[in-house]
């Protein structure tokens, strides 16, 4: 984390900047400590293996869409790109002092943006400049919105305009002052593949094959999920936000003037995850899952178990609605009131469906479905039978979601427990409980 600061008597808070699937903390919580580098790192020739656009193609792609949408005319004020070779989540580090960002937007947008959804995993070369997803932000004087727009490997889509004074927008932080920023793209920078080649001649290629796996993220414009550092043109390489890793772990910022090129280094390492202290070792938050009363609904041969939940950190709750719990973080237990574990099932249905009915038991195990609160799929658990992973690796769990327990009805399952549990972090092993009574 970045920039260490203390918030009285309440645990260390972490505000985090966000990547598409990386994203990198930098408020209070823990301390990212950097330093400058002075030399300049040799580079190999490599070959040099795109995946997915470059910074100017995904941009030429969604530029005659944003143009027609209404409340225009837009201006670019902030560019991610997202390159990593391994599942990651913005979420597994919360966002801003609460998890704002993911509630207020996740919702808002009906495809993969940095608060929803799965990036696609990057199999080129991190010296091409591209990357398979890629999110712009625009906004406009003359109707005081912002517009969201995005590129998946090659294909594009926009979003519908949102207020300066929607709840996404002040979450985000995109609300505030976006001509400031915009002004950072003016002369418009060169396009990825030259900042990229910058970065990697630099000290990129050696960072790489020290840290792998790692990824890279391209900010560009206003910068505040991207890194501390005030200039707005930044390749960063780094871990945190990679689905396991958590402890310290090693992150480099290459700061670009427009043409470019790297101008200064900034290397150093970050606290993965929302903790209370770096220590060592690393003091982790206790994330406790507050289940609301549950309720039965039985039909076509299973029996439905549902139930909402709070998600908090400590007991008694520092923050009733905490960032940074994702799926690989926990995992979920049913036993009898003897405490014999009960046998779970994969769901069969691990993608999207338009309804539970979709969905039926098996006499052989029972698994649950986690839904958004307007009853949107999210994911399942356990990916196997007996398992311990959910279906989607990267899936946030923040308050005021459903989890929903799916068994056969012949199986009488009054007075037995489902219970939240931790998964090993590495680097750490943070607290993760919750239980409700069926």
């Amino acid at each position: 984390m970045e920039n260490d600061r203390s918030k009285g008597s309440k645990l260390l808070r972490v505000r985090l900047f966000a990547v598409v699937a990386a994203v990198l903390v930098v408020g209070a919580g823990a301390g990212l400590s950097l330093w400058y580098l002075t030399r300049s790192g040799t580079s190999k020739p490599t070959s040099i293996v795109a995946d997915g656009p470059t910074f100017y193609q995904a941009l030429g792609a969604v530029n005659g869409s944003v143009a027609s949408s209404p409340g225009g005319p837009w201006t670019i004020f902030a560019v991610w790109g997202v390159a990593s070779p391994v599942p990651f989540d913005p979420n597994a580090l919360g966002w801003l002092s609460q998890n704002l960002t993911v509630n207020s937007c996740g919702e808002a947008f009906n495809g993969v943006t940095l608060w929803n959804g799965t990036i696609p995993l990057f199999n080129g070369t991190f010296d091409s400049g591209t990357a398979p997803f890629w999110q712009f932000a625009f906004f406009s004087n003359a109707s005081q919105s912002i517009l969201i727009a995005t590129d998946l490997v090659g294909v594009s889509h926009v979003f519908t305009p949102m207020a300066m004074t929607s709840v996404c927008a002040k979450a985000t932080g995109l609300g505030g002052s976006p001509w400031a920023w915009a002004k950072i793209l003016s002369p418009f920078p060169a396009d990825s593949s030259i900042m990229a080649e910058s970065a990697w001649s630099s000290t990129g290629q050696s960072w790489e094959s020290s840290n792998r796996p790692g990824y890279e993220l391209f900010v560009l414009g206003w910068n505040e999920w991207g890194s501390a550092n005030p200039e707005g043109l930044i390749v960063k390489f780094a871990r945190c936000g990679e689905v396991g890793f958590t402890g310290i772990q090693p992150v480099t910022d290459f700061l670009l003037t427009s043409g470019g090129t790297v101008f200064s280094v900034f290397n150093g390492s970050q606290g993965c995850g929302n903790v209370m202290s770096l220590g060592p070792p690393p003091v982790y938050v206790q994330y406790v899952m507050d289940f609301s009363n549950t309720s039965s609904l039985e039909g076509s041969g299973q029996t439905l178990w549902n139930q909402s939940f709070q998600v908090a950190i400590g007991s008694p709750p520092v923050d009733s609605d905490a960032g940074g719990l994702v799926s690989w973080m926990l995992g979920l237990n049913l036993t009898t009131n003897s405490g014999e574990r009960l046998s779970s099932v994969s769901s069969g249905c691990p993608s999207w469906v338009p309804s539970l009915a979709d969905c039926g038991s098996n006499e052989s195990g029972w698994y649950a479905v986690l839904l958004s609160p307007s009853g949107g799929w999210l994911d399942s658990f356990p990916a196997a039978s007996n398992g311990t992973l959910w279906t989607s690796s990267t899936t946030s769990l923040v308050s005021n979601q459903i989890l929903i327990l799916v068994a056969p009805s012949t199986w009488n399952l009054t007075g037995d427990t489902l219970s939240a549990t931790a998964s090993l972090w590495l680097g750490g092993a943070p607290v993760v409980s919750g239980s409700t009574v069926l």
